[in-house]
């Protein structure tokens, strides 16, 4: 026992002497004591993107064109392949010629109510099949524009699953094309509990590469997660990484954060 322990000395009942000891305050150092980093943090991880998603048909029918291919990038609302529009054109063309009767017959039994030759029973009627009409329209409008498959965002088509003459059913969600956002690239570490007292958003971290050593850029803590894994004891942290001047940093490359210590 350490001789800074003792408190000093009482007498209970009996006689016996009882030694009052004073716990020495933990230490950074004591056992079981969460270890306080000391230098930079390093971790290692993968980048990502936050936008990357299989985009599907919205309606059912037969790829007549691909506009767009592998690596190539595109822009958001950009045409990917195109389906075979000519029956969604007959079907506009119908629906716009029974909208041109519905208005004729509206428009005349508006007159002969005026005229007290029809009730208002009968133009409701006639009203409510005009209007039908026009929402049939603007439906068969719309399938047309969602015959174009379109790229949902700006990016990148990192892959692409189908061909001209393939039938595409709205029911299957397919996948037909994959589109990724190069930027912003995402960076996710695992770092030790200690660390919620380094690490704060807004932190400066450096990125680098092992298989491009030439390549380096500055990154930026946008998430330190509030809650502690218990099973490894570790909090989540993001990193934003912009892109370098040469375009190497992608997603999927390898990199190593270098976490600078806070000032004190």
């Amino acid at each position: 026992m350490r001789e800074d322990s003792f408190r000093g000395f009482w007498t209970n009942a009996n006689g016996l002497v009882i030694a009052l000891l004073l716990a020495a305050p933990l230490s950074a150092e004591t056992p079981g004591a969460a270890p306080v980093p000391k230098g930079p943090l390093t971790a290692t991880s993968n980048l990502m993107v936050e936008q990357e998603v299989s985009v599907t048909t919205r309606v059912s029918g037969v790829v007549d064109s691909i506009t767009a291919d592998r690596g190539e990038p595109v822009k958001k609302g950009q045409a990917l392949a195109v389906l075979d529009q000519r029956e969604f054109v007959l079907d506009r063309q119908a629906a716009e010629e029974t909208l041109r009767v519905s208005r004729a017959d509206n428009d005349r039994f508006e007159e002969l109510f005026r005229q007290g030759l029809a009730s208002k029973a009968e133009l409701e009627q006639k009203k409510s099949r005009f209007e039908l009409a026009a929402v049939e329209v603007e439906r068969a409008k719309l399938v047309i524009d969602r015959s174009v498959i379109r790229a949902p965002f700006d990016g990148v088509v990192a892959d692409r699953f189908v061909r001209a003459g393939e039938k595409v059913l709205l029911d299957e969600h397919k996948p037909l094309f994959k589109v990724m956002a190069l930027e912003p690239l995402l960076a996710r570490a695992y770092l030790p509990t200690a660390a919620l007292g380094s690490v704060r958003v807004n932190d400066e971290v450096a990125v680098s590469s092992a298989e491009f050593p030439d390549v380096r850029t500055t990154g930026r803590v946008s998430f330190v997660s509030p809650v502690v894994d218990p099973a490894s004891g570790t909090i989540q942290v993001l990193v934003r990484v912009p892109r370098d001047a040469k375009k190497v940093l992608r997603p999927g490359l390898g990199v190593k954060l270098v976490f600078s210590p806070p000032a004190r």
